[in-house]
């Protein structure tokens, strides 16, 4: 293996199910009214790039406020130093995720981890959220090299799938969002560095 790819909501950072445990109680503590269902068109429209964060707010009620959303986030547990002990192992380091680029590049920049991932692979950016194959399609045409080469490690076995069917080998980090799944997997920083190793 030569690159690891992070899912980052549910892997390195806490929430994977970020609708629910993050964005929806946000938006209701600034006062947001707006039915779910049109809190969740609105949350995919910007995660595809069909809409930016800046049209995001307003067509919710708010003015516009990505910091003050994005401090909301937490890191997970460990994240920093498995980070750094994979870099240090020789692994290129590589991030997929489902979120607007504006959101992610803050919460990398707030967090420091974007001097820890190289590559940074936003479905705002892409078109195409996991697990449309095309997303992954996207990832690898970017690293070029090979699928076999490439770990993908995901919170959710839905988005492993379409990683394995391309050639990728791919580990189940279990978040507080993860559910019954009989997939084995880890279920801390510290376990997946020792499955990393393992391989």
């Amino acid at each position: 293996m030569k690159v690891i790819v992070f899912d980052a909501m549910g892997v390195l950072y806490r929430y994977g199910n970020v609708q629910g445990r993050v964005l929806i109680p946000y938006l209701r503590a600034q006062g947001c009214t707006a039915p779910e269902e049109e809190i969740r068109a609105a949350y995919r429209s910007v995660t595809l790039g069909r809409t930016t964060t800046d049209e995001f707010w307003p067509a919710l009620g708010l003015t516009a406020r990505d910091e003050h959303y994005c401090r909301e986030h937490e890191l997970t547990d460990g994240a920093r130093e498995a980070l750094d002990e994979l870099a240090g192992d020789g692994f290129e380091l590589a991030c997929l995720s489902n979120d607007a680029a504006a959101w992610s590049a803050i919460l990398r920049r707030r967090f420091g981890l974007d001097r820890r991932v190289r590559r940074w692979f936003i479905s705002s950016d892409l078109g195409a959220r996991k697990p449309d194959p095309a997303a992954y399609e996207a990832v690898l045409g970017e690293l070029g090299v090979p699928a076999e080469q490439v770990l993908f490690v995901d919170d959710r076995p839905v988005n492993l799938a379409p990683a394995r069917s391309l050639g990728m080998r791919a580990v189940l980090f279990r978040s507080d969002d993860t559910g019954i799944s009989p997939e084995p997997g880890v279920g801390s920083m510290p376990e997946l560095v020792a499955a990393v190793r393992a391989r």
